[in-house]
């Protein structure tokens, strides 16, 4: 094959996975502005009704749960996306970088649970932390982290947990000691994650079938930021799944210990 042949090939081969890159950037998009057109409607009529006055006080303390609600859910969409468009930069989420501290992480848990209470209230599913297990696991021990990625990364598995769980059932947020480090676990009973796309779930864009069958839209980024968030702290996220009852564990090198 001569040089121009050659030259021709490789020039093919850009175009199609240009092509192809700009097909994912778009249904990425498109993904982005349907989940976030969701909570803003919400947001907006739930103001509306605030602002009637024949909506009775109780009902309205309700309308103010639903917005936080709502409003939550966008911060959450909203800093993936900036996270995801970071990466694609390929920057490797410098801008987002910080220097590592030391965390409480039961204190995390806490209070990242809390930012997701009003929605899980919704679909009547408790989100509870044991706290007894970080107590036995952490002692007055902290991880030195950079907490707002992480944050992120367990903010991503608690809403999938959510969005994905069976109404009236318990997500329970634990410590847990592994041989390769230290983990914390998001335990929930949802829709059934198989043995195939359990290989797959960290894929940047995947999305198993009942995911996609609950909520159809979706951008299959969240694990894959979850992961790529433990990697840059020298850990792994684990997924053990027993027909509807899946438990994604976030481990931490025992390196990241340090004393509070």
């Amino acid at each position: 094959m001569n040089e121009i042949e050659s030259l021709k090939m490789e020039i093919a081969i850009l175009k199609k996975e240009l092509k192809e890159t700009k097909a994912q950037s778009n249904q990425y998009l498109q993904n982005v502005a349907h989940q976030l057109t969701a909570p803003l409607g919400a947001i907006k009529w739930s103001i509306e009704a605030l602002k009637d006055d024949r909506v009775p006080i109780s009902r309205k303390k309700t309308l103010l749960s639903s917005i936080y609600s709502q409003a939550t859910i966008l911060v959450h969409i909203v800093k993936n996306f900036a996270l995801m468009s970071n990466l694609e930069a390929d920057h490797e989420l410098g801008q987002f970088r910080e220097q590592p501290e030391p965390i409480d992480m039961m204190m995390l848990a806490i209070n990242l649970s809390n930012d997701f209470q009003p929605q899980a209230h919704d679909m009547d599913i408790k989100i509870k932390v044991d706290d007894n297990s970080f107590l036995k696991v952490f002692g007055s021990q902290q991880l030195e982290i950079e907490k707002n990625l992480v944050a992120q990364a367990i903010s991503n598995i608690i809403e999938n947990a959510v969005k994905y769980a069976e109404r009236d059932t318990d997500i329970r947020i634990s410590a847990c000691t592994k041989e390769d480090g230290i983990g914390i676990q998001i335990e929930s009973l949802g829709i059934p994650i198989s043995a195939e796309e359990a290989k797959n779930i960290f894929d940047r864009g995947f999305r198993g079938h009942s995911a996609k069958q609950k909520v159809a839209a979706g951008t299959g980024f969240g694990l894959y930021l979850a992961s790529r968030v433990m990697k840059f702290h020298g850990g792994t996220i684990k997924l053990e799944t027993n027909n509807h009852i899946s438990k994604f564990t976030l481990v931490f090198p025992h390196s990241r210990l340090v004393r509070g």
